[in-house]
Parts: structure tokens; C-alpha cells; sequence
């Protein structure tokens, strides 16, 4: 599995090591201070004057050394690095020391010639060896190759025959300019920072998400680290980009953070979420994960030996349905609204793996007096969002839930339906959570009703939250994943700080299963059988040990929250086109 292929043949010697900006040595942390190259010190010096932030790649002072793992992180405020140093005696995908070379090279997207030149050996062997590391990879494309490259740190550092062209990488720009050679003094002992790993997509779809969850992890560690960490230790964030759409871009992502020795992996939502339950069980690292899926959480109860390191921060996607059609209810029979008729519609579009709780919603519904309606549809269904707002224009249902989770679907359905809107009350999922959501509306979104299985709270803590996060990134975090990531970082540290051994995984997550976690999001407790956070209300979750299932409100252009009690900030408004409603009103 992944976790023979990336992490074998490892060396016993390893360390870590903490500069400040001109090279002077604060603290190591290793069995025996020869085995710290002291050749990577103006390496960390370089990429901190060229304010990178990270950089990861193999040192191997010549031939006949041994091969060394070597990781890079400057602190946010650029006046300190941590390198962090492994020892291997095999590189990982099986490659060799000349593979290594010619991978190096090959990240600088430069011609097989090119590479031949440059290492004095023939067009042919280089292009025998391309062909033997992309077979090793399991890739088609150099270009894949090169992402694979520069993801898992498998750059030669001292660069292969000289630096040019190597401006193009980031290391490469910080390398160009002349090292210095600082002394070596021993200041004082420092500990292994420990490492959260977190899986993000930073490109692409969900990309906003993505960077909140960065931003919001970032922002506890380094909350943590002002306070001197964790017993000693500080906290470090490794991120790997991904492709929530593309399961190999998940599995790449994972084991990337994985061949980094973190500690603790998280990510968000994945379309393929099953893949990334598969890695994180084969690599055997406590992973956090926010994908809202019951179906994942079968899992874990179906083989807690294999799964029992995995935990859900969050209520499953089950909640959704029952949650609207209790929603409707209670705003039709509380007068606060007037249904065009009694016909309640979930248009679902969403991952396959998802479970909106459609027919225990239908149950509720039949209970209360509503015909309940699915419409689903996906890429292959030949419609848009465009045709489903006007299907539902014409059939004109009391209520629409849209069981889509992205900001561009979502947006897409609504313009069209406000374009002419039916006295329809619309009840939306998530997407309105993102600050892009009121931006790209702007007044038209005044009104929308949307729910989360686990939503940012507007009391004290969350508003503190809030406003520590707009003074640091300037702008309002979102009311879900933002508040997610945060909490996520503090779980993850409040089981760190219990544990017997916070670098023992099997310890980390017996404490996980203990947490009992206060967050902006509600309360973190994952000590059931399925290792999933709880929702409120629900029949037998406790509010104190459980999250509450927000419906927001967009009014007056701000979030507020309808319900449930005792959270709740506002009343319901009728949305501006439900004409009944506002005909009941002004009689």
C-alpha cells in the first residue's frame, strides 16, 4: 500500500533544527548533533530573505551520502525557521539516485535534451529514465510528474549541475543568491513541532472554501504558538492543494502530507471521500475530516479496527431533509407563512455518496401533511439549473429545497428563478455559507432561507472568532467551514496535549474519543460508535454534546439564524416574492 511504497527504508537518524534569520542555531532536537548537515542552514536562510514559506526536497551531499528528507518552514513573521530532517535509505516510488537527478530536472518542464546536456549523458538514457519514473509513478504526462515532484519534496538539493532555470521553482529562486555560513552554537533544546496536515483544494472547485480552511488553521496554530505551543512543542501546518472532483488528486494529496510525517491529517468535503478513507486507514494517521456523509460513517462502524483513527467533525447530510420539511412546518403552522399548496420539492444534485435523508424526510411529511417531491438531476441528465428553476417556476410547490452544496450551482438556479419568481419559498444548503454568495447577488439575495449541517454560531465566542479573523486576513470568514477549520485545529491540540505520547497515533485517537470540544461551531464530541459529531435537534442528542443544525436568513444584507433554540438571533421573513404571505400581512 501507500504507506510501503512512501515511507520504507527510513534511516533511524533524524532531527529537527530552529534558526533564526541570520543562521544562528536556537535549539536541535536530534539523537547525535554530527548528523545534522550543517549545509542546510544557509538553505533555510535563503528561503527565509526570499520569504518562502515552505519548501520541501531531498539533500544528498554527494553520491555517496546518505539520502536525507529534509523539510523547510518559516514562521509566519519570517524571523525563524524549523528544519525538519529524516534519513532514508531508498527513495520513495522506488526511484533511484540518477532518477532523482533527472525528476529534478524534469520539474523544470526543460526538453530530454536539455537534461542530457546538463547531466552529460545521452538523449536516449535520459528518455529510458523519464519512461521509468512516470512507470513508477503510475502517470502518463511529465507534466503530472513534475506536480508529483515538487508536491511530495522530491527535489535533489544540491540542484543537478548548476542553478539555471531553476528561477522557475520557488527553492530555485531562493538558491540562486550567495549562502552564508553561519556558526553552530547550541542555544538550547527544542522539541518536534507537531504537524497537522490539512487537504484543501486551493484551485478549482471550492476553492474558496479551501483557502478559508487554510486561513482559519492557520490562524489557531499560530494562537497556540504565541501561547508557547504544546507541552514544549509548536504546531505546524503542511498543506497539500487538491482536486476535490479526481480521486488520484485526493490520494496524491493525502499521501503527500503523509510522507511528511504529520501527525494529524483534516481535509473538508471530497467527491470521493471513500478514497481518502482508504488512505488515511492505510497510512494509519488520525484524520479529521468535515465531508457530512453517513455513509462514511457506516464505515467506520462496520470496521472500527480499520477505520477506528478516522473521525467526522461534523453531523452527517442525513439531517438535511428531515430538517426542511420540520422547517416548513413550523413556519406554516405558526402563521408566519402562507404556502402556495402542499407540496414540498428536494432538487438533489450532489455527490454520489451523499444521503440527504430523503426518505425519512418524506416520512415526516406525510405526517404533516405535505406531498413530498424529489427532482434529481446530474451531468448526464441533459438538463441545467437554468431548466430546473423554470420547472419549478410552472409547477410552482410550496417550497424547494436545493440539495446542491456548490456556490455555482446554487447562484446559477437562483438567478434564473428570481428572474420571475413563483410563490415558491426557497430553502438552499451550504453555498450561502460563503461570503462570494451575498457578493455575486448583491440585494437580490435579501431573503434566502439555507441551512448547514454545522454552521459558525453568532454568540461571544463565534463573534470573537470572527473578528480576529477579519483583522488578520481582512476580510469576514464564512459561517461554516471557516469556523470548522479553526475548531478542528483546537480538537486536534486538546487531544495532543492529553495524550500519553502525542506523536502515538493509536494515543492521539483515544483521546479524540474523550474531547469534549466548545468550538464556534458548537460542541466537538466524537465518542460514538461512528466517530461522528452530533447533531441538534434530534431525538437523543444532548444539546450540550452536540452542534446545532442552523436554518440562517439573509436579512438586511446580514446572516441571522431562525433556528433552533436557544441559537436563533431573528424571526422569519417572507422571502419578497411570496405573494400570499405578504397579501396576509398588509390585511
Amino acid at each position: 500500500m501507500a504507506r510501503r511504497t512512501l515511507d520504507t527504508a527510513v534511516h533511524d537518524d533524524g532531527f529537527v533544527l530552529e534558526i533564526d534569520r541570520r543562521g544562528d542555531v536556537l535549539g536541535v532536537e536530534c539523537r547525535a548533533l554530527e548528523a545534522v548537515p550543517h549545509e542546510l542552514i544557509p538553505v533555510a536562510v535563503a528561503l527565509i530573505e526570499h520569504h518562502v514559506a515552505y519548501a520541501s526536497f531531498v539533500f544528498a551531499q554527494d553520491d555517496r551520502s546518505v539520502l536525507c528528507h529534509v523539510s523547510v518552514h518559516v514562521v509566519p513573521t519570517g524571523q525563524a525557521a524549523t528544519i525538519t530532517g529524516q534519513y532514508r535509505y531508498e527513495l520513495p516510488f522506488g526511484l533511484t539516485r540518477r532518477e532523482l537527478d533527472v525528476l529534478t530536472l524534469v520539474a523544470l518542464g526543460i526538453s530530454n535534451a536539455q537534461i542530457a546536456s546538463r547531466l552529460s549523458l545521452s538523449a536516449r538514457t535520459i528518455t529510458t529514465h523519464v519512461d521509468h519514473i512516470m512507470r513508477k509513478m503510475g502517470v502518463i504526462s511529465r507534466t503530472a510528474t513534475a506536480v508529483i515532484a515538487v508536491e511530495n519534496g522530491l527535489l535533489k538539493v544540491p540542484f543537478p549541475a548548476d542553478t539555471d532555470g531553476f528561477e522557475a521553482l520557488s527553492l530555485g529562486r531562493a538558491l540562486r543568491g550567495d549562502p552564508v555560513s553561519p556558526a553552530m552554537p547550541v542555544r538550547q533544546l527544542v522539541k518536534k513541532p507537531l504537524m497537522l496536515g490539512a487537504a484543501v483544494p486551493l484551485h478549482g472547485t471550492a476553492a474558496d472554501d479551501g483557502t478559508e480552511m487554510v486561513q482559519s488553521a492557520q490562524l489557531a496554530i499560530d494562537e497556540f504558538n504565541a501561547r508557547g505551543g504544546i507541552d514544549g512543542r509548536l504546531l505546524s501546518l503542511e498543506v497539500a492543494d487538491i482536486d476535490i472532483m479526481d480521486p488520484d488528486s485526493i490520494r496524491r494529496g493525502l499521501c503527500s502530507l503523509a510522507s511528511r510525517d504529520v501527525n494529524v491529517l483534516t481535509s473538508g468535503y471530497f467527491a470521493h471521500q471513500d478514497v481518502a478513507h482508504e488512505v488515511a486507514a492505510d497510512w494509519g494517521i488520525p484524520y479529521l475530516h468535515a465531508a457530512t456523509l453517513r455513509s462514511m460513517e457506516e464505515w467506520v462502524l462496520g470496521d472500527p479496527v480499520r477505520y477506528g483513527r478516522i473521525f467526522q467533525v461534523c453531523p452527517s447530510d442525513v439531517n438535511y431533509a428531515p430538517r426542511f420539511v420540520e422547517v416548513m412546518s413550523g413556519l406554516r403552522d405558526s402563521g408566519q407563512w402562507l404556502p402556495s399548496s402542499t407540496r414540498l420539492v428536494v432538487v438533489q444534485n450532489a455527490f454520489d455518496l451523499t444521503d440527504l435523508g430523503l426518505v425519512r424526510g418524506a416520512s415526516i411529511a406525510e405526517r404533516d401533511g405535505w406531498q413530498f417531491e424529489l427532482i434529481s438531476f446530474g451531468a448526464d441528465s441533459g438538463e441545467s439549473w437554468a431548466m430546473i428553476a423554470d420547472r419549478i417556476r410552472r409547477s410552482e410547490p410550496a417550497a424547494v429545497m436545493l440539495g446542491h452544496y456548490f456556490l455555482g450551482g446554487t447562484l446559477a438556479f437562483l438567478r434564473s428563478f428570481l428572474a420571475a419568481p413563483p410563490d415558491t419559498l426557497i430553502y438552499a444548503l451550504y453555498a450561502p455559507s460563503l461570503p462570494g454568495f451575498r457578493t455575486s447577488l448583491g440585494t437580490a439575495a435579501e431573503g434566502i432561507v439555507w441551512a448547514t449541517t454545522t454552521g459558525t454560531y453568532s454568540d461571544p465566542l463565534a463573534r470573537a472568532f470572527a473578528a480576529r479573523y477579519r483583522r488578520r486576513f481582512g476580510t469576514a470568514p464564512g459561517r461554516s467551514h471557516a469556523g470548522i477549520a479553526y475548531d478542528r485545529v483546537r480538537v486536534a491540540a486538546q487531544a495532543w496535549a492529553q495524550a500519553a505520547d502525542p506523536r502515538n497515533p493509536d494515543s492521539v485517537a483515544a483521546e479524540l474519543r474523550n474531547v469534549i470540544h466548545r468550538g464556534v461551531n458548537g460542541v466537538y464530541y466524537l465518542g460514538g460508535d461512528t466517530q461522528t459529531a452530533r447533531t441538534y435537534p434530534s431525538d437523543e442528542a444532548d444539546p450540550s454534546l452536540a452542534q446545532a443544525h442552523l436554518v440562517f436568513q439573509i436579512q438586511d444584507g446580514r446572516q441571522r439564524i431562525l433556528s433552533p433554540v436557544p441559537y436563533a438571533d431573528t424571526v422569519f421573513r417572507p422571502q419578497p416574492w411570496l405573494t400570499r404571505t405578504h397579501r396576509v400581512e398588509s390585511g
